[in-house]
């Protein structure tokens, strides 16, 4: 495909393309033509004057008849400049001696055609569905939920095979509905609407490396992150704009022609300038900036940067809020407020900083969330105001000017040099210097830092604790556990056990709230309830199945039961005595959408991630005799988180098995050991498990799918659950510095809606940990 000198995309590709009521003049300045005074009479003008379109024999263009495949195949071939036909089409219905052969070749080699069970229908006409198809693919789009069809009255029409790229055109604002409701998916395109379609996407022809101008929304790149496409310099004019995978040589615009909404960069690197004129947010995941400079004429403009974004400088000329949402990158590093900045321009902080260098003179510079390394205000900066938020740092500030430092959170150090004379703080820096030292006045005094206490989260091979447990003062041992192994639970590659509590009297049932268990190389003299490797199950059902790591097989395993306040009641060391057989199973497997339930519940402490396989389900698939499951949070060793959680590696690396009649509760743990992991530095990470199928001679049969966390509330819970497992802001270690980082990073990439939902006691530790962490 060739790039021309401007590529100007557009995708707001409406295709309810009725009589717009307008008249046009004919190109040459005559009439009567058959399309004069139609409503595309501009668009086809003008694809008359650039030759993709061509009229009949007797001077016609008949917009209004139905455009067949060939056709519509042709007129993208030919305003795209897609002209390499050596990848041959080979359809039973399209013979080489037919004029449309050579148009689908270069189709099948640009990507945006494929055909149906060996035939490709050229004479068909091109349906609304399938128009989506098309587009999706020539502009790769990204596959999404289906949730926006249902918007359509006739949603139940739309093809299987169309829907998630009917609901990506309509997400993208590149397709709408009928004024009665409708979608219409199987409707004909005429030739007036797929030129008026097609228009959106056509530019100017030229050489050398391209500029873009995104004036519609849309994503401009491509979805492969290993294809970097290249541009000289892109200018964004709407909202709703993504730029992926995109290496920008010059500079980056956001016009001031978006007013609101947002704009996403994923996966870019600008060497030159980032301008940013417009867009109320800007989301920057995993990318490379050298400077951005905001200059938003109306408004506060958002700034994200999340995932291994690194900004290398910001210029602050109107009102900016600068965000870390967590990640490996270094975020912004250094921020700047030039005097060019008006007076009384507020500043807003959240994530960790490098240098933030003031001139401008009367600012506000609010750090809401996290810490500054250093902060600079020159001599010009006369009356700056720095508003910093409870659990806030700034680690050294250097004054020239007189400054106002208010709010709960803390300077650490601050050099007052001569023109800062008569400075103010709320908490008296804990280190003064400079020949002005000694004028600064203290307005407040520091107030307690709230935070929720919490057990100590350290975790070992499996476990997480199960809150504060206190220890009786002589724990009995108690009979009726059994553990066992069934045949099925050996052709795993980590063996699994039958943790029995039938034979149980009715009094300890009674008394008992869940079990938990921990292993030991040789057999404990005196259990010890809080163990922190222990791992705490989810209630007293009868029988659990859950795995034994290899190193474990020949363990002994301590059991112990504990009541509704986390009481140990009692317990019973087994002596165990495994076996695994390590199978890698590469079959090939299909992806069922249907058969199980995952619900999550966050009480009592713990997290309770239940898997229930449906039994309609079962009885229709009797080939399905067992199954695994494996959450991606508990696979650290991946190498390639999008890559890697997939059928092929995860049933490489089953844990135990299950048969499917059993409804099974899983533990969702994530170890805070884990914070480097690959999964977590993978932007709008989402918790997910992967429920495998086999038969019965351990071929694999299928697999499922699905999210964990399906709510905000449940988002909320789970990320309140970490922080609970920290220790106390007072009792911080240097060991406990990555844990916090880890657990940070997952409560900042928490939504605005997610965060409301957060227990206020939780956000209030985190943030103070995370700041107390900085100064480890």
């Amino acid at each position: 495909m060739n790039f021309r000198s401007i590529v100007t995309v557009g995708l707001s590709l409406c295709l309810v393309l009725g009589s717009s009521g307008n008249s046009y003049a004919a190109a040459d300045g005559t009439a009567g033509t058959d399309y004069e005074g139609h409503w595309a009479q501009k668009q086809i003008n003008r694809w008359l004057e650039q030759g993709w379109l061509t009229g009949f024999a007797d001077g016609s263009v008949k917009p209004d008849q139905e455009i067949s495949r060939a056709e519509f195949v042709t007129l993208i071939n030919r305003c795209f400049e897609i002209t390499d036909g050596r990848k041959a089409a080979v359809f039973s219905d399209l013979p080489k001696t037919s004029w449309a052969y050579g148009e689908f070749s270069k189709a099948i080699g640009a990507g945006y055609i494929e055909g149906y069970e060996g035939a490709v229908r050229p004479n068909a006409p091109v349906t609304r569905q399938e128009a989506a198809m098309i587009i999706f693919r020539l502009m790769k789009f990204e596959t999404p939920a289906q949730e926006a069809l249902s918007q359509f009255s006739d949603s139940d029409q739309i093809a299987i095979w169309s829907r998630s790229e009917v609901t990506a055109a309509v997400n993208a604002g590149a397709m709408k509905g009928y004024p009665d409701g409708r979608f219409a998916p199987a409707k004909a395109l005429t030739r007036a609407e797929a030129v008026s379609l097609l228009d959106n996407f056509t530019i100017p022809v030229g050489g050398g490396m391209p500029d873009a101008t995104v004036t519609t929304p849309a994503v401009l790149g491509a979805s492969d992150p290993t294809a970097i496409r290249d541009y000289k310099n892109v200018t964004i004019s709407t909202y709703g704009v993504t730029l992926q995978n995109l290496l920008i040589h010059g500079d980056l615009l956001l016009d001031e022609a978006i007013g609101g909404g947002e704009v996403t960069l994923t996966n870019v690197e600008v060497k030159g300038k980032v301008i940013v004129h417009g867009a109320d947010s800007v989301h920057l995941k995993d990318s490379a900036l050298k400077q951005i400079i905001v200059q938003k004429k109306n408004g506060t403009a958002r700034l994200v940067a999340e995932g291994s974004t690194l900004v290398t400088s910001v210029s602050a000329q109107s009102g900016v809020e600068l965000e870390e949402g967590g990640g490996a990158g270094a975020g912004f590093t250094e921020i700047n407020l030039p005097v060019s900045l008006p007076a009384g321009t507020l500043v807003t902080l959240s994530g960790i900083f490098g240098a933030v260098n003031i001139e401008v003179k009367g600012s506000v510079l609010h750090l809401k969330k996290g810490s500054v390394s250093t902060l600079n205000v020159a001599a010009a900066a006369v009356g700056l105001k720095v508003e910093l938020d409870q659990g806030t740092t700034v680690t050294r500030a250097i004054l020239n000017a007189a400054t106002n430092v208010t709010g709960a959170g803390r300077v650490l150090a601050a050099t007052v040099n001569e023109g800062a004379k008569g400075s103010s703080f709320a908490n008296k820096p804990a280190s003064l210097d400079g020949s002005q030292k000694d004028s600064i006045t203290i307005s407040a005094a520091l107030p307690a830092v709230a935070s929720s206490g919490g057990s100590n989260g350290s975790n070992g091979d499996s476990g997480s604790t199960g809150g504060n447990t206190t220890t009786p003062a002589a724990l009995p041992l108690i009979s009726g556990i059994t553990v066992t192994q069934g045949p099925e639970n050996m052709y795993t590659n980590s063996a699994a056990v039958l943790l029995n509590f039938e034979g149980l009297s009715p009094d300890i049932r009674a008394a008992a709230d869940h079990p938990g268990y921990y292993f030991t190389a040789a057999a404990e003299a005196v259990p010890n309830p809080v163990n922190v490797y222990t791992r705490h199950l989810p209630d007293m059902s009868v029988r659990f199945s859950f795995p034994v790591s290899p190193e474990h097989l020949k363990d002994y395993m301590t059991i112990i039961l504990y009541d509704r306040s986390n009481k140990a009641i009692g317990y019973n060391v087994v002596k165990l005595d495994l076996s695994a057989k390590y199978a890698v199973l590469n079959e090939q497997a299909i992806r069922f959408t249907s058969g199980v339930g995952i619900t999550r519940d966050v009480r009592d402490g713990l997290i309770r991630d239940r898997i229930a396989v449906d039994g309609e389900w079962i009885a229709q698939h009797p080939e399905a005799k067992f199954y695994s499951y494996i959450a991606n949070t508990q696979l650290p060793y991946i190498t390639n988180a999008a890559r890697d959680f997939n059928i092929k590696h995860v049933s490489s690396q089953i844990l135990y098995l299950e048969q499917v009649t059993n409804d099974v509760y899983g533990i969702s743990i994530e170890s805070f050991a884990d914070y480097a992991a690959p999964f977590y530095t993978v932007p709008d990470f989402q918790e997910q498990y992967m429920i495998v199928f086999y038969d019965d001679k351990m071929n694999v049969a299928g697999y499922y799918q699905g999210a964990s966390v399906l709510t905000d509330q449940q988002a909320a819970d789970t990320v309140a659950y970490k922080i609970n497992q920290l220790p106390a802001a007072a009792a911080l270690t240097l060991a406990d510095k990555e844990a916090v980082n880890w657990t940070y990073g997952r409560y900042t990439g928490l939504t605005d809606a997610q965060k409301v939902l957060l227990e206020v006691t939780a956000a209030n530790k985190i943030i103070a940990l995370k700041a107390a962490a900085d100064q480890l």
